[in-house]
């Protein structure tokens, strides 16, 4: 066999066996309380004393998201085949400085797809939080949770500084299976 021809069978190996592993993506989801069910929510009950609120969110895989808080702060737990999982206090240690709470109302599912239907392993979303300076300086961060049923668990965070993709690569990297 000539080393051209070689080469080319070589290259082309290398090629099927890449193509052969899925390549992650990721999907969305929205926490928009216009667009999920309020489950308990004190601003709607318009009672100054209580500060809290539960909205059940659409997910991905057989997951479904429960954005929740009070006092000022908020984070997502997870519910799989009826079990919730609670990822409060993972996911607010995660996060320096004071009243960290959901910066917006995206959530990242990182997943592959098999067969037309996205199979998520992780989820990626955005906290924000004060310094505890002077100038009550905004910090965000990006909250990785690894997705493993009833027994999901917060499994990193990135500055939000550094990255969406840095936080998608430790994500595949922690989470991929």
């Amino acid at each position: 066999m000539n080393p051209l021809t070689l080469l080319t069978l070589l290259a082309f190996g290398t090629d099927s066996l890449s193509a052969a592993d899925p390549k992650p993506e990721s999907e969305f989801t929205t926490t928009d309380p216009k667009k999920v069910k309020i489950l308990e929510d004190s601003a709607l009950e318009k009672d100054p004393e209580i500060d809290h609120f539960k909205h059940l969110c659409p997910g991905l895989g057989g997951y479904q998201v429960i954005h929740e808080g009070g006092d000022l702060r908020s984070w997502i737990n997870l519910i799989y085949d009826g079990n919730k999982t609670d990822l409060m206090s993972d996911t607010l240690s995660a996060c320096p400085g004071q009243f960290p709470a959901k910066a917006n109302n995206v959530v990242q599912w990182r997943g592959f797809r098999k067969g037309g239907t996205f199979v998520p392993y992780a989820i990626i979303y955005r906290m924000m939080s004060s310094d505890d300076d002077e100038k009550q300086t905004r910090l965000e961060t990006l909250v990785i949770i690894k997705l493993d049923k009833d027994k999901s668990t917060v499994v990193g965070h990135v500055p939000a500084k550094e990255g969406n993709e840095k936080a998608e690569l430790l994500a595949d990297k922690l989470c991929k299976p």
